[in-house]
């Protein structure tokens, strides 16, 4: 099942600028997550949106779930990492590839998976 997040507006209103989907995952943070999910999600962005404002929505939305052993994810694309996620208030996101950059040239059509990672 996929949640959307972010659609389209409601019929009468101004067509939004919302030219890419994006679709994110992430894994279970314990076997109940696993159970009631929802693990995936699909976020509609303007063509000019950067990976920062992707991560504002996906934060936002509280798609990411933690625990007090699972306390950060790592978003990655291809296997390669382009921000880490921390639980916790006050914990900002640590970007590997350039936030201002447009989310297209750093997604494209391929998918954000969020993934937890011990060092």
């Amino acid at each position: 099942m996929v949640k959307r997040l972010f659609g389209a507006k409601p019929s009468g209103a101004a067509a939004p600028d919302a030219s890419l989907r994006i679709t994110v995952t992430r894994q279970a943070c314990c076997a109940a997550d696993d159970q009631m999910g929802p693990l995936e999600a699909v976020y509609n962005l303007a063509q000019d949106a950067t990976l920062a404002e992707l991560l504002e929505r996906i934060q936002a939305s509280r798609f990411l779930q933690f625990s007090s052993t699972h306390n950060r994810l790592s978003g990655e694309v291809d296997g390669v990492c382009v921000v880490e996620v921390f639980a916790g208030w006050g914990r900002r996101p640590q970007f590997h590839a350039d936030p201002k950059a447009p989310v297209g040239a750093v997604i494209g059509p391929r998918t954000l998976d969020f993934c937890f990672r011990h060092v």
